[in-house]
């Protein structure tokens, strides 16, 4: 009874943001009055304050998802019940409680704002690495999380781990500042199809399936 309302408080997370993702992308309008699009355009442009008008409901989703997927994360680390459930746990906290912050410093705030998403996105790469590993190294008789479910812990390392490999700051030849990819204005004219951000988007469905593959096996 108690691991159905753990996944409840997940579901709930992510019906959260998912519904203030549509909405806000819905109204947005960019500098250019251009519709928002994930071939080329950050989530995080969603929430910048005095761009779209739906920020703030864009920001409230992450802050109310972010904390509502918290006992659920605890859920699954008591479950599993090991030394590497515990530390999956602790990032998960962590990673949980960046999204909460990126909804608290949008990308108005844009210094707060990235560390907040690169918060968000190293712990998440621990995250699904340690509770990858407990699902794998269970007791051969208390396998509590089927070791399919590895299959979405598979494909959210590896969308993690490519997106922080490739989304990183740079000092481009020539100049002495750095440049940091997450700031679409650094990019002078946005490209139709853009990595970066379909990178972005990449991170954050491989979430969404891995938080569901792991709410339906518990």
């Amino acid at each position: 009874m108690i691991f159905m309302i753990f996944r409840l408080f997940c579901y709930i997370g992510l019906c959260l943001i998912v519904l203030g993702i549509v909405f806000s992308a819905a109204r947005y309008r960019g500098r250019q009055g251009e519709k928002y699009s994930i071939l080329n355009h950050f989530i995080s442009e969603l929430g910048e304050v005095g761009i779209n008008p739906a920020a703030r409901a864009f920001n409230l989703s992450l802050l109310l998802g972010g904390v509502m997927t918290l006992p659920f994360v605890i859920g699954l680390g008591i479950k599993l019940g090991s030394i590497l459930g515990w530390l999956g746990m602790i990032a998960g906290l962590t990673t949980t409680l960046g999204v909460a912050a990126v909804g608290v410093f949008p990308m108005n705030k844009l210094e707060p704002h990235i560390k907040a998403a690169q918060t968000y996105f190293r712990a998440g790469l621990v995250m699904v690495l340690f509770f990858g590993l407990a699902i794998l190294f269970q007791p051969a008789g208390r396998k509590v999380i089927p070791p399919v479910a590895n299959l979405f812990s598979l494909l959210a390392f590896i969308a993690y781990a490519s997106f922080l490999f490739l989304v990183k700051p740079r000092r481009p030849e020539g100049e002495t500042r750095i440049t940091n990819p997450l700031d679409p204005q650094e990019e002078p004219v946005r490209p139709r199809i853009w990595l970066f951000p379909m990178l972005e988007w990449g991170v954050f469905f491989a979430t969404l399936v891995w938080l569901l593959g792991m709410a339906f096996s518990m």
